[in-house]
C-alpha cells in the first residue's frame, strides 16, 4: 500500500459561524493523507499513483468556499478526492484555524475526517 501525503497546506480563507470570521478571514492548514494498493512492481508513472497537485487543486477549490463549519470542509474535501480517485482504500482530510476567535485561548482548532474505502 502506498500513502501519499500533502502537509502543512496554508490557506486564508472565510470559514466559521462569527461575523468578524466571514468578513476578516483566518489561517488555515490543511493536511491531507490517501492511501491505495500499488497496482505494479514499482511505479514509475503518473497513471500509476494519485497525482497529489491534483489532490491540492480539490483542496484549494473547495477551501475558497466559505462555509459555517469546518466539517462540512473536510468530508467534502475527502469526498472529492475519493470521486476522483475511486481505487482509494483511505482518506484523511485535517483543517486546523490557526487564530480561532475564542478570547484568550492560544492554540489551534480543528477536525479531522477519515474514512476507510
Amino acid at each position: 500500500m502506498i500513502t501519499i501525503h500533502l502537509d502543512h497546506l496554508l490557506f486564508n480563507a472565510f470559514h466559521g459561524i462569527h461575523e468578524e470570521e466571514k468578513v476578516l478571514g483566518n489561517e488555515y492548514v490543511v493536511d491531507c493523507s490517501v492511501s491505495f494498493n500499488e497496482r505494479t512492481d514499482v511505479i514509475e508513472h503518473i497513471y500509476d499513483t494519485i497525482n497529489y497537485e491534483a489532490v491540492y487543486e480539490i483542496i484549494q477549490k473547495r477551501m475558497s468556499v466559505a462555509t459555517p463549519l469546518l466539517e462540512t470542509v473536510v468530508m467534502e474535501i475527502g469526498r472529492e478526492v475519493s470521486r476522483t480517485y475511486p481505487e482509494l482504500n483511505s482518506i484523511d482530510v485535517s483543517i486546523k484555524k490557526l487564530y480561532p476567535p475564542i478570547e484568550g485561548m492560544q492554540g489551534a482548532s480543528g477536525v479531522t475526517w477519515h474514512k476507510n474505502f
